[in-house]
């Protein structure tokens, strides 16, 4: 027989894994009667379409944190070097400890890298074209101060 200590280590881990399966399990199935109550509730209401074409919605996975997307490509560009938006994806990813070798999930920091750049860009180019009027001269011609 192997180590004790690691056997009952490993018989305690398949049993805590194995719970979380049996807590799925119950969940989803609850997830599947809500969904039957609700396509029970539309027949009533007589909603003509097959429920099941409904897409279901998905959850958004967050990759970044606030504003952490924009740091990190200021710190990358700060070196002087331009990269395309792959380099520049990759080098975000090498930065956040991530699996650069995951194709899936190069490619959407890519989108990433471009919808920042992209908005980046839109907000230098409106800032410069229209500044808005300062509103202290209106202020003073209402509010003349005695002198």
């Amino acid at each position: 027989m192997g180590e004790p200590h690691v056997i009952s280590a490993l018989v305690a881990k398949r049993a805590e894994l194995a719970g979380q399966v049996l807590d799925l399990d119950r969940q989803r199935s609850s997830l599947i009667d809500q969904i039957a109550y609700i396509d029970h509730t539309l027949a009533i209401f007589a909603y003509d379409a097959n429920p099941e074409d409904i897409k279901p919605k998905r959850k958004h996975v967050y990759r970044f944190k606030r504003r952490e997307l924009p740091r990190l490509m200021r710190e990358i560009e700060a070196g002087g070097v331009k990269l395309t938006y792959r380099g520049t994806a990759l080098r975000i990813i090498e930065a956040k400890g991530w699996d650069t070798a995951n194709g899936a999930l190069v490619a959407k920091v890519i989108e990433c890298v471009k919808s920042q750049k992209s908005w980046a860009r839109r907000r230098n180019q409106s800032g410069n074209a229209a500044r808005i009027p300062s509103i202290k001269p209106l202020y003073s011609l209402l509010n003349p101060s005695p002198t």
